[in-house]
C-alpha cells in the first residue's frame, strides 16, 4: 500500500510540473522563416523556380535581327535606347492581329510590344496600336519641316524618326521621291519609315548627238536630254530609248537600289537618218489626224522621222488630243481615241504600254529593238 501511495504521489507531481512549464514558457520570437520554403529548401528538394514572362507594355522599333546569333535588337520608342534581346524557335512572333509569323517575317523598322523572361523574348507582336501604310508612292518629303505628304495627307515626324532599307539602317537623306515606302506610328506622327523599292541613278554618256531629243524610261517618264544628264529612276529592269532629228535606239537597263548605271548613247545611235513605220487606229474614224502641224493620210501607214514631233487629232464634238511623240523604233501602232477630257501628255513609239486616262497608246512591233 505504502508503495502504491509514493508512484501515485510521484505521477501527480510529474503532471503538475508539465502543466506549469506549458502555462509559464515565454514565446518564441520568429522570422517567419518556418512558413516559408526559400531558395535553400527548394534547391535540397529538387524544385525550380519560375519567372513569370514580363509585359512592360511599351513601344519597340526593332532596328536590327541577327538571324545566325539569334538576337533581335530593339530600340525603346520613349527613351530611343537600343538594347539586343534573345530570341529561340520557342520564341512566338505574332501579326498585328495575332497570327503566327515567322522571324523572317518580321523586318526592321517594325513596331513591336514584347513579352519577356530576362533578356530573351518569349512573345514579340505587331502593334495593334499603330498604323502601317504600304506601297506609298508619289510622296512629297520636306526634310526641314519634318513633313511627308502623299494622298493629301501631311503626316509629321522628328529627329528620332527611323528610316530604314533592307534591314538596315540609313539616313533620313538617302530617301528618294522615286522610292516606293511604308509609313509607320500613330495618328499622323511617322515613327518609321522602311524603304520597300529603293532608288538609282542613270547617268548619260556622249548626249551630243541627243540633246534637245528625249530620253524615255519604261512607263516612268519622257525627258529633254540635257549634257551630263543625271536621272533618279527606282530599281528596277527597265527600256531605255533615246531619239533626236533621225537617231535613236532602245537597250534594257538594270537599276539597282544607290547605284549608278552608265549609258553611253553612242551605242545607241546607229546609222541614220532612220525613220518609223506607223500604222494609226483613230476613234472617233472622223477625226483629223496631224504631225507637226500638217495633217497626214492615216489610211496607210505614215513614215516618221526618228525623233520629237507634235502629233494632233481632232472631231466635233470632242476635246483637242495633243501629244508630244518620241518616234525610236523601226515600225509601231498608234491608238488614239479621243475624249470630252482635254490631256497633254508624252508618248513614244518605243514603249510598250503608253497608256494613260484616256487609253491612248503605242504598240510597237519591235519594242526591244536595237536601234540598228
Amino acid at each position: 500500500m505504502q508503495k502504491k501511495k509514493i508512484y501515485r504521489i510521484s505521477w501527480i507531481l510529474l503532471l503538475l510540473f508539465l502543466l506549469a512549464g506549458c502555462g509559464t514558457g515565454q514565446k518564441k520570437i520568429t522570422d517567419g522563416s518556418e512558413a516559408y520554403t526559400g531558395r535553400k529548401d527548394n534547391e535540397e528538394l529538387g524544385l525550380e523556380e519560375v519567372e513569370v514572362p514580363k509585359d512592360d507594355g511599351k513601344l519597340y522599333i526593332v532596328t536590327a535581327i541577327d538571324s545566325e546569333r539569334k538576337i533581335m535588337t530593339l530600340q525603346d520608342h520613349e527613351t530611343t535606347r537600343e538594347k539586343p534581346f534573345n530570341y529561340t524557335g520557342a520564341t512566338y512572333i505574332r501579326g498585328k492581329y495575332g497570327d503566327n509569323l515567322t522571324i523572317d517575317q518580321i523586318s526592321a523598322g517594325e513596331l513591336v510590344t514584347i513579352e519577356r523572361k530576362g533578356e530573351t523574348l518569349t512573345d514579340v507582336q505587331i502593334s495593334n496600336e499603330v498604323f502601317s501604310y504600304d506601297d506609298l508612292h508619289n510622296f512629297s518629303l520636306d526634310r526641314k519641316m519634318q513633313t511627308l505628304s502623299v494622298g493629301g495627307t501631311t503626316y509629321f515626324f522628328d529627329d528620332n524618326v527611323g528610316v530604314f532599307h533592307n534591314n538596315s539602317k540609313i539616313a533620313l537623306s538617302d530617301i528618294s521621291e522615286q522610292d516606293t515606302i511604308c509609313l509607320k506610328g500613330a495618328d499622323r506622327q511617322i515613327y518609321t519609315i522602311q524603304v520597300k523599292a529603293g532608288h538609282g541613278t542613270v547617268a548619260l554618256q556622249n548626249t551630243e548627238v541627243f540633246q534637245g531629243g528625249y530620253i524615255t524610261i519604261g512607263n516612268l517618264l519622257s525627258m529633254k536630254i540635257t549634257p551630263q544628264m543625271r536621272i533618279e529612276v527606282p530599281e528596277g529592269t527597265y527600256l531605255l530609248s533615246v531619239a533626236n532629228d533621225g537617231y535613236g535606239g532602245s537597250r534594257e537597263i538594270q537599276v539597282e537600289a544607290n547605284q549608278e548605271t552608265l549609258v553611253n548613247l553612242d551605242e545607241l545611235k546607229g546609222e541614220g537618218p532612220k525613220s518609223c513605220q506607223i500604222r494609226f487606229k483613230v476613234e472617233p474614224e472622223n477625226a483629223s489626224v496631224y504631225l507637226d502641224g500638217k495633217r497626214i493620210d492615216i489610211s496607210k501607214a505614215v513614215e516618221v522621222r526618228y525623233g520629237t514631233h507634235r502629233l494632233t487629232a481632232e472631231a466635233d464634238g470632242y476635246e483637242k488630243w495633243s501629244r508630244i511623240l518620241i518616234v525610236n523604233s523601226k515600225t509601231a501602232e498608234l491608238t488614239i481615241k479621243l475624249s470630252d477630257k482635254s490631256s497633254d501628255e508624252t508618248i513614244a513609239t518605243s514603249n510598250n504600254n503608253n497608256n494613260n486616262n484616256n487609253k491612248n497608246n503605242v504598240t510597237p512591233d519591235n519594242a526591244s529593238g536595237s536601234g540598228n
